[in-house]
């Protein structure tokens, strides 16, 4: 199966390089309208319990048992453990200097890191720029469709929740981990529930507990903050202003980058990814 899918990719990346971003496939309108809200707000009530019972405890046994330096280090070799992932999903974009921005970065963490272990890219001026398989849809010209929270994993649309399986698979890092070592499955999905525990433990030193303790609606909170975020990203940092930001500027309104040349002007990739919005626990796979 991986070799036929690395195949397909290696026949299709011409095509795919070629694709291009229009303004439907980068905007977010139909999520934003929620068609799907009351079953959107069932399945977030279940992603609720399961973390107020299940992940918010495990976070915090986390925390008690291992130092913060600990858990950085841990946050950023799952970081650097990504990074193959970036790369293919840039390639696939048509955004080759960013790939290869991103393959720097992890051969710099994975060898003067210690593992990945130390973010030593970072402090040199190396940014983390994440990306996934739903901003790669998007650059295809694929539209968002509407919002929908997943079982387990949260925010996300239509596209993008078709996208995830793709997150989880087709990951250059695993094919050679599972190559090399043939880890277990209880292995795999002990990585895989630490990385849960490791996220929820970050979203809470991003203070995202109090942010809906405070909220009239917890629901519109989480939807809002993560249909920000993914503007923000699918974008890559630089959202052309919306018609209320404009309204605010009245006639001393910046210009927006052009489509085309967004990748051109932006800097780093905000800092909250996809599955990152409060509460709701994702792959950060993303990533």
């Amino acid at each position: 199966m991986h070799s036929f899918l690395r195949a397909a990719i290696l026949l299709a990346l011409p095509l795919f390089a070629t694709a291009c971003a229009t303004s439907r496939s980068l905007s977010l309108e139909a999520a934003e309208a929620d068609p799907w809200e009351k079953n959107n707000r069932r399945v977030y009530a279940f992603n609720r319990n399961l973390d107020r019972y299940v992940l918010s405890p495990a976070a915090n046994g986390y925390r008690a048992v291992v130092p913060q330096p600990g858990r950085r280090a841990i946050g950023n070799a799952y970081n650097t453990y990504g990074q193959p992932q970036n790369f293919l999903n840039f390639i696939l974009q048509g955004k080759v200097k960013r790939a290869f921005e991103t393959l720097d970065r992890f051969l710099i963490n994975a060898t003067l890191g210690v593992g990945g272990l130390v973010d030593v890219a970072s402090e040199i001026g190396r940014p983390d720029r994440q990306t996934d398989f739903g901003q790669t849809f998007s650059q295809w010209g694929f539209a968002a469709g509407p919002y929908v929270v997943l079982p387990i994993f949260g925010p996300s649309t239509l596209r993008d929740g078709l996208a995830s399986p793709l997150d989880l698979v087709v990951d250059p890092a695993d094919f050679v981990r599972n190559a090399a070592l043939s880890p277990s499955l209880w292995w795999r999905g002990g990585q895989l529930g630490l990385r849960f525990v490791d996220l929820r433990s970050r979203l809470k030193d991003r203070g995202a507990d109090g942010l809906l303790a405070s909220s009239l609606d917890e629901y519109a909170t989480v939807r809002s903050a993560w249909l920000q975020s993914r503007r923000a990203q699918l974008y890559y940092g630089n959202p052309p202003l919306t018609a209320d930001e404009l309204e605010d500027y009245g006639e001393e309104a910046p210009e927006a980058a052009p489509i085309a040349a967004v990748d051109a002007t932006t800097t780093e990739t905000p800092a909250v990814s996809p599955a990152e919005t409060p509460l709701e626990p994702g792959p950060d796979a993303a990533q």
